[in-house]
């Protein structure tokens, strides 16, 4: 059996004067963004299957109050302690703005530009193979607003 966990981070890219600021600030535009579980559990996959889909999704908050650029998702190899490793390429990711899984080799935009506060769930699935070797495995997510077109 293999053991999948897998943490993220949110990288934001700031754009023109839109930054982080608290809801407070309601004068200036601001976007914010955070993810929930913080730590991602995948799951264990048997011998008899070769994917293996995220019981528990993320969710992805976003609070803005002005436009921004679609939201991207990349993810780093998941690695194993004592050898070993997931590729992005075996890592998927769903939601509505996907139409299906994508493969992660590249970064996957999960959202359209828009303007104002949204939710995003993201359904993720990860393709293992019959030689990686069991263990627990840890990655990170990365999270990136992109500036308006």
């Amino acid at each position: 059996m293999k053991r999948l966990v897998i943490t993220w981070v949110l990288a934001v890219g700031l754009f023109g004067l839109a930054g982080i600021a608290g809801a407070e600030q309601t004068g200036k535009p601001f976007v914010n963004v955070s993810a929930t579980p913080d730590k991602l559990d995948l799951g264990t996959a048997t011998l008899f299957t070769d994917t293996y889909d995220v019981p528990a999704a993320l969710t992805v908050k976003v609070e803005a109050n002005c436009m921004h650029g679609p939201i991207m998702i990349s993810v780093t190899k998941l690695k194993r302690r004592q050898g070993g490793s997931i590729s992005p390429e075996r890592i998927f990711v769903k939601t509505p703005a996907t139409g299906g899984f994508v493969t992660m080799a590249r970064p996957v935009a999960i959202s359209k530009p828009t303007i104002g506060s949204h939710t995003i769930v993201l359904d993720l699935r990860v393709q293992t193979q019959f030689l990686d070797p069991a263990g627990e495995y840890t990655g990170t997510l990365i999270l990136t607003i992109m500036p308006p077109a």
